[in-house]
């Protein structure tokens, strides 16, 4: 039987615009990856279904192991408290193989 380890996972919604910024901030934060996927929907801040990328909203997913949590998530709300527009949720996840989480991005 296959084993599971737990971690966690930050799913972050935000705009394109600021795909690249969060990426160097998982680089400095030694996040093993992320995902990002368009996103489209309507919440606080109204409708968001742009055809422009630099309006398009984006989800970024991120799973990581739970030592690593803290420090990314102070890196995000650095980010709020700057004024990006920025929506973070953080789920408990179980994966398969853990060290594929842990190595940082190269």
């Amino acid at each position: 039987m296959a084993e599971l380890y737990p971690h966690k996972l930050v799913n972050i919604i935000t705009l394109d615009v600021l795909a690249d910024k969060l990426s160097q901030m998982f680089r400095r934060h030694e996040v093993s990856g992320y995902t990002i996927i368009r996103a489209r929907g309507e919440g606080a801040s109204g409708e968001v279904a742009s055809t422009l990328d630099f309006e398009a909203n984006i989800m970024i997913k991120v799973i990581l192991p739970e030592s690593k949590l803290q420090r990314l998530l102070d890196g995000l709300q650095r980010q709020i408290d700057r004024g990006y527009h920025l929506t973070v949720f953080v789920s408990d996840v179980d994966v398969l193989s853990p060290e594929k989480f842990s190595r940082p991005l190269e």
